[in-house]
């Protein structure tokens, strides 16, 4: 899916969501994402932000939630939403893939090579 302009990354990545079935969307009042409970989802644009990268930390601190998630979009990284990043502390992040790993442990637990 291609952005339209470098200014419609937030409806861009609510179109996204929601053709996957995820209720994120971008509420343009609060100029904030919403529609997951327990989540707080924010996007950051690292050509307008010096050191968008070094400053992670202090800004996911910021949000105030365990839960955090941001969105690295940009055209510098590929011309569609697909190249984008996710940015997430661990505790977020372990949630999810137990959840992954425990919906079908078959399919995603490797063999140990003997």
């Amino acid at each position: 899916m291609k952005p339209t302009s470098e200014r419609a990354w937030d409806k861009t990545l609510s179109r996204y969501f929601s053709a996957v079935g995820i209720p994120l969307s971008w509420d343009a009042r609060a100029k904030r994402f919403t529609g997951v409970a327990g989540h707080v989802f924010a996007r950051r644009n690292p050509r307008s932000e010096a050191d968008v990268w070094k400053r992670m930390p202090e800004y996911v601190r910021r949000l105030g939630s365990d839960n955090a998630v941001i969105f690295i979009t940009n055209k510098q990284y590929g011309d569609s939403i697909d190249d984008s990043f996710v940015v997430m502390q661990i505790r977020t992040f372990i949630p999810m893939m137990k959840a992954l790993v425990d919906s079908d442990k078959e399919r995603w637990t490797h063999a140990p090579d003997s």
